[in-house]
């Protein structure tokens, strides 16, 4: 089993992203790390050539900050997790929170709250 990572340093161009557990509304980080030579986006990586490995692709977890196994990239309409770039700060998991290094706290918070929203409410 993957446990948390523990306080290491995010390279300054990896991809911070954000997935909420609809079921609880918490929301775990996603750090992908940066692009060296390999396409670090699973929608344009995942081969198309009827396989079936296109299927699997989009039902293997991605694991989280914390080592939850979520399925964001499930285009199902009652999917368990999805990605968000919008939420409040109280949402965040506490445990992924934890495991970043004290430089890379604040990119935890690097997105909109829903009031920053048009209109102005949640």
């Amino acid at each position: 089993m993957m446990t948390a990572q523990r306080r290491q340093r995010i390279p300054s161009d990896a991809d911070v992203r954000f997935i909420e557990t609809v079921s609880t509304g918490t929301v775990h980080l996603l750090v992908l790390m940066p692009d060296r030579g390999l396409q670090a986006e699973p929608e344009f990586s995942i081969p198309m050539d009827g396989s079936g490995r296109a299927l699997a692709g989009l039902l293997s977890s991605t694991i989280t900050r914390c080592g939850q196994h979520t399925y964001p990239y499930n285009p199902c309409a009652d999917a368990r997790h999805r990605f968000v770039a919008r939420f409040f700060d109280s949402q965040l998991c506490g445990a992924c929170y934890r495991t970043l290094a004290e430089e890379d706290q604040g990119r935890a918070f690097d997105h909109e709250q829903p009031c920053d929203a048009e209109g102005g409410s949640a």
